[in-house]
């Protein structure tokens, strides 16, 4: 999952007062944090137990490099690579948990009426945020878009009963990035329950899964900043427990486009061919896994303001929506996010 430019720019992580624990002097609080899959990663963990961290570190990396090696796009050796490389169309097997991940890929693009798509691979790298380095700062034609979009298509890619997958042409290629993190979250979520844990904070490049209580019995409280506000004071802050949240933002990765008033985004239209133009500009979408909350992320942002609210209305999803009017922010919440947190922050 390397990428050349940082995977976040304006998401602020915010875990309040660690210092105080006293309320529970018995808990204590472990602290990993590292960088993998070009971006970082922390784990906060409390727990009464002794374990050796340098044992439990090890084993949160090996699974965050065998992780990276089955859904990279942009490693040479990673299964991904390789199956977009295969150029044929004879029935492959795949690694079970990159089936699964492709699985739930195929779910999300019928809940969503084709707006998440992860055969997208092809205009990512047009639009030069993929792996294809020449493509970096030019600005696509129209028939260049109009090639690449027919490439794409998830109809296109068959999963069959033995569990393989078959492309019906040679050169279709995926980007699971849109969910891939939330996977590997979810994945290292798996490894904490191994070891006994249930009162721990995952994240990785500003996606977050919490299980338990946090520090107060409330939740582990975490920070939601706009895409704009440069300061603490205009982050929302939550309380999170036994539940995921991913953000989507269109400020996250851009370059110039002389062809339009804004920026061109790495967040890419797989039904235009284009980066999205509309005036969200990100959402913070909340789910019981982590790879569902950054699945969805990505989809309400790709179905911009109205028809997202729509969706996260239509699934009674928790779901925050920050929308660029003027130079100001507004934020808009669908209304299962207004029932659980509206009463706990004013933001």
């Amino acid at each position: 999952m390397r990428n050349p430019v940082p995977l976040f720019l304006g998401l602020a992580l915010c875990l309040f007062g660690c210092g105080d624990l006293a309320t529970e002097p018995q808990l204590k609080l472990i602290d990993l944090k590292g960088k993998a899959l070009g971006t970082t990663w922390s784990i906060k963990i409390l727990s009464k137990e002794t374990f050796s961290m340098n044992e439990l570190e090890s084993e949160v990396m090996q699974k965050l490099e065998a992780a990276d090696k089955l859904f990279s796009h942009w490693r040479a050796d990673s299964a991904l690579f390789q199956f977009n490389a295969t150029l044929k169309t004879e029935p492959q097997s795949l690694h079970p948990q990159l089936l699964e991940l492709i699985k739930h890929a195929k779910w999300m693009h019928r809940q969503t009426d084709g707006a998440f798509d992860p055969t997208i691979a092809p205009l990512v790298n047009l639009w030069g945020f993929g792996p294809v380095s020449r493509t970096r700062i030019a600005i696509p034609t129209e028939e260049e878009v109009r090639r690449a979009l027919g490439m794409t298509g998830l109809a296109q890619l068959k999963l069959l009963p033995d569990g393989k997958l078959q492309k019906q042409f040679s050169t279709l290629q995926l980007d699971l990035s849109g969910s891939a993190k939330g996977e590997i979250i979810d994945l290292i979520c798996d490894l904490l329950d191994r070891w006994g844990f249930n009162n721990y904070l995952v994240e990785i490049g500003g996606e977050i899964r919490a299980e338990g209580k946090g520090r107060k019995g409330k939740g582990w409280v975490v920070g939601l900043e706009d895409g704009r506000t440069k300061n603490a004071e205009g982050i929302a802050s939550v309380p999170l427990r036994n539940y995921a949240v991913a953000t989507s933002g269109s400020y996250r990765l851009t370059k110039p486009n002389p062809d339009s008033n804004r920026s061109a985004s790495h967040l890419i239209d797989p039904r235009t061919g284009r980066p999205v133009e509309h005036d969200l500009i990100a959402v913070n979408a909340f789910a019981p896994t982590a790879r569902d909350a950054d699945a969805w992320a990505t989809a309400l942002m790709i179905l911009g303001p109205e028809d997202g609210m729509k969706m996260a209305e239509k699934m009674d999803m928790v779901a925050r929506f920050c929308v660029l009017e003027g130079d100001e922010v507004q934020i808009l919440k669908s209304t299962a996010y207004d029932r659980i947190f509206t009463k706990l922050t004013p933001n």
